[in-house]
């Protein structure tokens, strides 16, 4: 499971204005998981702040939507039976597609997903690859990628984003064709910024001092007490051991000898003929 946020605002002009943030959980196969949407436009004479809230449970996906205008404020919550949501992306999955595609610099043709139109019905995504330009950012002219997207709504007309990256898969810009308001990258990623931009930075390799570390030396002491309760297990299933150990530890220390390891193998040597030959060891192999 991965955590996805991004946020966004901006526009050429004071007036209007749009903010976008996306915090979003979904699985390594891009699944949504849980995700927080929130979309606030300003325009001249209408203000829309739009909040999506999706989250999957059991069988099901709950969508929860808030949408608060000038004419008031408007609820509406709908399932989705996860069976019917087969190639389904969210806006956070979406996002991640678009900056893998800005990455490897390709669309696929003809690529397409389902996807929520403002309305929350399932609707063809389709993608088309937009080619390059260049786009200032700060003091730089940089190249940039495009990637459009067409949400085909079956109710209302079609919404197409045009959206544009750097090379690294940053957003460059974003806007909603018809939409006054477009989104710009103002300055230069920190990793972009500065005189070494084709470097990759090196960071020092630190000693590991596990001991220190809270998560491993946590993990070392559930292992610890795991081992001590499973080999606790073990010495009271066969009560003959301590005896056994003891018979040797008495024998050993009243015959003090020089050479430990052929004493422990001559006293053992007559319990060894009472096992078949091989099992003790074939066992030692199933060691965890």
């Amino acid at each position: 499971m991965n955590r996805h946020n991004a946020s966004s605002s901006g526009s050429e002009t004071r007036d209007p204005f749009e903010f976008c943030s996306e915090c979003s959980y979904i699985s390594k196969k891009l699944e949504i998981l849980e995700e927080n949407h929130h979309e606030y436009v300003k325009l001249e004479k209408q203000t829309v702040n739009r909040k999506v809230h999706i989250v999957r449970q059991d069988d099901q996906l709950v969508v929860n939507r808030i949408i608060s205008e000038k004419e008031g404020v408007k609820t509406q919550t709908n399932t989705f039976p996860l069976s019917s949501l087969k190639g389904f992306v969210s806006e956070a999955s979406n996002f991640l597609i678009l900056r893998i595609l800005a990455r490897h610099k390709t669309v696929p043709e003809n690529m397409t997903f389902l996807s929520f139109d403002a309305n929350t019905v399932l609707s063809k995504s389709v993608y088309r690859e937009l080619g390059w330009k260049t786009q200032m950012i700060g003091e730089e002219s940089v190249n940039i990628f495009g990637i459009e997207r067409t949400v085909s709504s079956a109710k209302d007309s079609s919404a197409t984003w045009h959206c544009y990256f750097m090379p690294d898969g940053h957003l460059a810009s974003r806007v909603q064709l018809g939409s006054p308001a477009i989104m710009k990258l103002l300055h230069l990623p920190f990793l972009l910024d500065g005189v070494e931009k084709n470097n990759i930075p090196v960071f020092e390799k630190k000693p590991l001092i596990w001991e220190e570390d809270m998560e491993l030396y946590s993990k070392f002491l559930d292992r610890k007490e795991e081992l001590k309760a499973d080999y606790s297990s073990y010495i009271r299933q066969h009560p003959e051991l301590k005896a056994l150990m003891a018979d040797f530890l008495q024998f050993l220390l009243l015959r003090k000898p020089q050479d430990i390891f052929s004493f422990a193998r001559d006293f053992f040597a007559p319990f060894a003929s009472q096992s078949p030959q091989g099992k003790s060891h074939n066992d030692s192999q199933n060691f965890p």
